[in-house]
């Protein structure tokens, strides 16, 4: 099986997925591998199998039954599937970033609406809803 020279991952550092390229193998454990972030140079020690393990489980669709239903006062976690009731997709988590005014926020990979970003943890004013 022939390894190519980057690969998408999450990056821990900088908190998102990136294109990571390799930089070296470990000698004593072939199965674990030196990747760069390309966006902050962090590098990062890679478990291949377990990489490929969640390549695999990243590429089944997930069922409506498992998962989490949408709303902005929530907070998720990255890999997690939501279904957005509005919208009535289903979608992955893929990662988690700040708005420019300060918000936490999600980047969601949705099946037939593609990439989109939603708000998290927002506090909700139980006085303006009435």
């Amino acid at each position: 099986m022939a390894r190519g020279k980057s690969i998408t991952q999450f990056c821990a550092h900088c908190e998102r997925v990136t294109r990571m390229e390799m930089i070296g193998a470990v000698e004593t454990q072939p199965d674990k591998t030196w990747y760069r972030c390309t966006r902050c140079r962090h590098a990062t020690l890679i478990d291949l199998v377990q990489f490929r393990k969640t390549q695999e489980e990243s590429r089944k669709k997930p069922d409506r039954a498992e998962c989490f239903e949408y709303r902005p006062q929530n907070t998720y976690s990255v890999g997690q599937a939501i279904f957005h009731s509005e919208w009535g997709d289903i979608g992955k988590i893929i990662s988690k970033e700040r708005t420019s005014g300060g918000e936490s926020a999600i980047v969601v990979s949705f099946e037939k609406l593609g990439q989109r970003r939603l708000l998290e943890n927002v506090m909700i004013n139980p006085e303006a809803e009435g």
